[in-house]
C-alpha cells in the first residue's frame, strides 16, 4: 500500500507540475517586472550621467572664470571668496561649499606625475607667476548602488 500511495502522489505531483508549466496566467506581470526594472535602471543611469556631464561643464566654466576673471579673491589668496564664486555657478553638487576641494599654486610647484586634488594648498603667488587652479566636487547621486561621481577642472592663469 505504501508503494502504491507514493506512486499516486508522484503522479499527482507530476500532473500539478505539468499544469503549472502550461499555465500562463501572471507571466506578463513577471516579464514586465524584469524588463521594467531593467529599463528603469537604464533610464536613471542615463539621467545620472547626463547630470554628471552637465556638472562637469559647469565646473569647467566656473573654475576658468574664477582663475582668469581677474577677481580679487583669486589674486588675494582668499579661498572662501573663490569657492563662493565657483559654487554660485554650480548645479547638482552635494553641499558645494563644504565638499569643494579647491587649490591654487604656482605651476612650477606641481610634479610631472598626476597628483590628486586634495584642496590643501591655496597660494596667491608672486606677480607674473604662472598659476594653476584646480577644483573637484562630488555630484548628487540618485541611482542606487552607483558610487559617488566627482567632477573636476583645472585652469592656468598668470598672476598680474
Amino acid at each position: 500500500m505504501r508503494i502504491g500511495g507514493s506512486l499516486v502522489e508522484a503522479r499527482r505531483l507530476a500532473e500539478c507540475l505539468r499544469a503549472f508549466r502550461r499555465d500562463r496566467k501572471g507571466a506578463v506581470a513577471v516579464e514586465f517586472a524584469f524588463i521594467g526594472l531593467t529599463s528603469m535602471v537604464l533610464l536613471l543611469s542615463i539621467l545620472q550621467f547626463a547630470l554628471a556631464f552637465l556638472a562637469q561643464m559647469y565646473i569647467h566654466d566656473a573654475v576658468a572664470e574664477a582663475a582668469t576673471g581677474r577677481t580679487a579673491g583669486t589674486y588675494a589668496g582668499n579661498r572662501a571668496q573663490v569657492a563662493q564664486q565657483i559654487c554660485a555657478r554650480m548645479i547638482a553638487l552635494e553641499n558645494c561649499g563644504g565638499n569643494l576641494r579647491l587649490e591654487t599654486q604656482p605651476l612650477s610647484s606641481y610634479a610631472v606625475t598626476a597628483q590628486p586634488i586634495t584642496g590643501a594648498t591655496f597660494v596667491a603667488g608672486p606677480s607674473g607667476t604662472l598659476m594653476m587652479m584646480r577644483a573637484r566636487a562630488p555630484v548628487i547621486t540618485f541611482v542606487p548602488g552607483l558610487p559617488t561621481l566627482h567632477v573636476s577642472s583645472a585652469a592656468l592663469y598668470t598672476r598680474p
